[in-house]
C-alpha cells in the first residue's frame, strides 16, 4: 500500500497586510471623492445648470473637470510607489514567516533570505501595484466627467448629481478592496512557489478557499488535486496556480519530497 505523502499546511495571505493596503487606498479615495463633491458644489454656485450654456460652456466645464482630475492623478502617482513597496515588503515578510513556521511544524528548519528570485517577485509586484493604484483616479474621473456633463446638459440639481458621485465613490471603494485582496493572494502564492523551488519542494495539492459568494466550480472540483508546482494545476484546460486568476482565493498545500 502506497504511503500517504507528508504535506505542509496551506499558507494563506495575511489579512493584516491586506487590511493596511486597503486602508491606504481607501483613505486616498475618500479624499478624492470629497474633493470632487466640494468642487462640483462650487461650480453649481458659480454657474447652475439652467444658465450653464451661457455662463459655462460644455467645453469649459469638461476642461475644469480635467484640471481637478490631473491633480488627483498626480497625487495618486506620487503615493503609488511608496504604498506598493510597503505592501510588497509586508506581504513577503508575512508569507515567509508563515511558511517557515509551517515547515518547522513539519520537521523542516529553514531561514528564508531575500534571494535574486524573490527580488524579481518583489519588483514585479511593485510594478503591477503601482499601475493599479494609478488607474484608480483615471477610472474615477472618467466617470465623474460623464456624470457632471450629463447633469449640466439635462439641468439636474446638485443633490441628484451628488448622489451619482457618491455611488461612483462606492464602486471605487469596492474596487480598492478587491485590489488589496487579489494582489495579496497573488503575491502570497508567488512567494510560496519561489520558496518551494529554493528548498526542493516540487509538488503541491490544490486547496479551495471555500470562500466567495460565487466560487468557480472547477476550482472547487480541483480541491486536493496534486500537481507539479513548476507547471501548475490543470483546470479548465489550462495549467494555472492558486491566486493566478482574478479573484481566486485558493491556496495550496506543499508535498514534502520525502
Amino acid at each position: 500500500m502506497a504511503q500517504k505523502p507528508k504535506t505542509v499546511r496551506a499558507i494563506h495571505s495575511n489579512r493584516g497586510v491586506e487590511a493596511r493596503y486597503r486602508k491606504a487606498l481607501e483613505g486616498l479615495i475618500k479624499e478624492m471623492s470629497n474633493s470632487a463633491e466640494y468642487w462640483l458644489a462650487a461650480q453649481y454656485r458659480q454657474a447652475p445648470p439652467e444658465i450653464a450654456e451661457d455662463a459655462l460652456p460644455a467645453a469649459e466645464m469638461a476642461a475644469r473637470v480635467r484640471e481637478v482630475s490631473k491633480r488627483w492623478i498626480a497625487r495618486f502617482s506620487d503615493m503609488a510607489d511608496d504604498i506598493a513597496k510597503r505592501f510588497t515588503s509586508g506581504a513577503i515578510k508575512a508569507t515567509d514567516n508563515s511558511f517557515q513556521n509551517a515547515l518547522k511544524d513539519a520537521g523542516w528548519a529553514v531561514d528564508f533570505k531575500m534571494t535574486r528570485a524573490m527580488q524579481d517577485v518583489a519588483k514585479a509586484s511593485v510594478v503591477e501595484n503601482v499601475a493599479l493604484i494609478k488607474s484608480i483616479p483615471q477610472q474615477y474621473f472618467t466617470q465623474v466627467e460623464g456624470i457632471v456633463m450629463r447633469g449640466y446638459s439635462s439641468g439636474r440639481d446638485l443633490a441628484t448629481i451628488t448622489e451619482e458621485l457618491q455611488y461612483r465613490y462606492g464602486v471605487t471603494h469596492r474596487r480598492a478592496a478587491f485590489i488589496a485582496r487579489d494582489q495579496c493572494n497573488k503575491l502570497n502564492a508567488d512567494t510560496v512557489d519561489v520558496r518551494r523551488a529554493e528548498i526542493g519542494i516540487e509538488e503541491a495539492e490544490w486547496m479551495h478557499s471555500r470562500g466567495g459568494k460565487e466560487p468557480r466550480k472547477s476550482h472547487v472540483a480541483a480541491d486536493r488535486k496534486r500537481y507539479k508546482i513548476a507547471k501548475g494545476c490543470l483546470i479548465d484546460g489550462e495549467y494555472i496556480k492558486p491566486g493566478q486568476k482574478s479573484g481566486c482565493r485558493c491556496a495550496s498545500r506543499s508535498i514534502l519530497p520525502f
